[in-house]
């Protein structure tokens, strides 16, 4: 049986909310008045990919759009452009859940970087073909692999300090069904 029971599940919403308004402070908090020469990884992605591949349960794709949505208004990007990144992002792994289980973490590492890869491309032509202001080269290309080195660390402490942990095949939820 799996320890997912609905309040558990509930526990676990709550928490990543309180993760994402952690990560807003923190991104928020005035650190240095110069302009920065390096970008914090996208922890939120992190997390999200590494819930979503590990307990999809725990962060439904509406709380997923409307934790990025609220984060695209705080930190002024073009809103709903990342929320739906993401939300594709999410999607797709969610997808691939069955698959990714079986697999070692290096490939699961491998194939979470080409989505995250993708969504970081994918802002950057959007951001260009509508003439939207967008960061240097150097510094988008800085924060991807900020963010691809952040992800075993984001897994790391989700397992071993949160306890979320990927569905062992045959797996039942609080109801008896399969996962």
């Amino acid at each position: 049986m799996s320890d997912a029971s609905p309040s558990s599940k509930w526990a676990y919403r709550l928490l990543f909310v309180l993760l994402v308004v952690f990560i807003i402070f923190v991104r928020l908090i005035p650190l240095q008045t110069t302009p920065a020469v390096w970008a914090m990884p996208d922890l939120l992605i992190c997390i999200v990919f590494a819930w979503v591949l590990r307990r999809p349960d725990y962060v439904p794709i509406l709380l997923i759009a409307g934790v990025v949505l609220t984060l695209d208004f705080l930190f002024l990007r073009p809103p709903g452009l990342m929320a739906a990144l993401v939300v594709l992002g999410a999607e797709f792994l969610r997808a691939r859940i069955h698959t990714v289980r079986e697999l070692p973490f290096s490939l699961e590492w491998g194939m979470v970087a080409g989505v995250i890869t993708g969504i970081m491309i994918a802002n950057r032509i959007v951001l260009i073909l509508v003439m939207s202001p967008r960061p240097p080269l150097g510094l988008s290309l800085f924060q991807l692999f900020a963010t691809l080195a952040a992800y075993p660390l984001v897994v790391a402490f989700s397992r071993y300090a949160l306890g979320i942990r990927k569905f062992s095949p045959g797996e039942t939820d609080a109801l008896g069904h399969r996962i």
